[in-house]
């Protein structure tokens, strides 16, 4: 009587665990890596200027598909994002450029983003900027984007690090 009551457990709980793993979808694949998310201001030249986000991304695109476009909701809110192609600097022309900067930036216009572009996607401050219904309200840290014919995907971004400040000459 007694190996039969175990038996029975064993059963509903092996059951009630498969409904459990049945009911959760496994999240989509992003259509790219995150090489790395940092914090770095640009001094300009006018203090009396507010100061950008400071907020970048780099990522490395792996659709076969173009992104139309990316927004991100961090700590100040919900913001359109600009994307350029980033190319990263040799140690032997880093002179050339301000230090603390690891990246050459290229406006990607209107040339195409292919898979296997490494690109990156600064927040811009440009007015209010009205949440889509579709994204949810309570995301935070998260950049959201679309490709062609996609409805709205998010990647939430857990660790940024902070680099130093580039002096604008």
């Amino acid at each position: 009587m007694r190996m039969k009551y175990i038996v029975c457990s064993v059963a509903a709980l092996l059951l009630a665990s498969a409904a459990v793993f049945a009911g959760t979808k496994k999240a989509p694949k992003a259509n790219f890596r995150l090489l790395e998310a940092f914090t770095q201001r640009l001094r300009q030249g006018n203090p009396s200027a507010p100061p950008p986000t400071g907020e970048h991304f780099i990522i490395v695109w792996q659709a076969d598909t173009a992104p139309e476009t990316f927004y991100w909701r961090g700590k100040t809110g919900f913001m359109m994002c600009m994307i350029q192609k980033a190319h990263k600097i040799n140690k032997k022309d880093a002179s050339k450029f301000p230090p603390g900067m690891d990246y050459r930036l290229e406006p990607t216009g209107n040339a195409a983003i292919a898979k296997g572009d490494t690109l990156e996607i600064t927040p811009v401050a440009r007015g209010k900027v009205r949440i889509p219904d579709e994204i949810p309200q309570n995301a935070t840290n998260t950049l959201f984007y679309k490709t062609t014919g996609s409805g709205w995907l998010l990647f939430p971004v857990k660790k940024f690090t902070k680099k130093r400040d580039i002096l604008a000459s």
